[in-house]
């Protein structure tokens, strides 16, 4: 077990020792949106997803939006660890097994685009590297895309995907962090992550506020 705090410390380490060495400033330690997709997709991966599709628009409900990548699978497997760090040394490739063309074929037919959705779980992914100041207009679009997939989309989780830097502004800014916690206790998850696309998930906010962690791949 591991306070998040530590947890951060870990995972922002190479990064600020970086920074202290090479005399660099702040922008240039944070991640690019395209390094957060290729962590995110790994994380979906990892979590037992069959299939990945990548820059999706969503416009089921009355919000329409785009997803820069969307992970797909059986709902009858188990869910995504509530808090979970890992991790990630080694390589990954597309699943190819006869259960993902399986579900392929059942996604197309229904999935998010309606129909039977009762065994597709779905999980749709918003990147934004660089949370450091409240932001009125992306807090509000995260907001209109959450209640959007609440009220128009059947076993659909959102997961702001975000880096690991962004952790600090989160939790000691008041206006951004209640915000935060109005929005996870809605249904938004949070997956924070570092250069190595190493990760850390949360679905409730009290998880990364006050309780020990369970910590895994350190």
């Amino acid at each position: 077990m591991m306070s998040v705090r530590s947890l951060f410390l870990r995972l922002n380490h190479d990064r600020t020792m970086r920074k202290t060495s090479d005399n660099l400033g702040r922008n240039d330690l944070w991640l690019t949106d395209g390094q957060l997709v290729v962590g995110a997709e790994k994380f979906i991966k990892l979590s037992g997803y069959q299939m990945i599709e990548f820059n999706q628009t969503f416009n089921q409900g009355g919000y329409q939006f785009t997803s820069p990548i969307v992970g797909y699978r059986n709902s009858s497997q188990e869910h995504l660890n509530e808090t979970a760090y890992q991790g990630q040394d080694r390589d990954y490739t597309r699943v190819q097994n006869q259960e993902a063309k399986s579900m392929e074929g059942e996604r197309k037919a229904s999935g998010v685009f309606g129909g039977d959705t009762s065994k597709i779980t779905t999980t749709v992914c918003i990147i934004n590297s660089k949370i450091q100041d409240y932001d009125l207009g992306f807090f509000g679009h995260i907001e209109s895309i959450l209640y959007d997939i609440i009220d128009n989309y059947e076993n659909t989780n959102l997961i702001l995907v975000t880096d690991s830097l962004s952790y600090l502004s989160i939790i000691t800014k008041e206006e951004m962090s209640v915000t935060m916690e109005n929005l996870m206790g809605e249904g938004l998850h949070l997956l924070f992550m570092n250069e190595k696309s190493d990760y850390a998930f949360f679905e409730k906010y009290d998880d990364f506020i006050e309780k020990p962690i369970t910590v895994y791949g350190v």
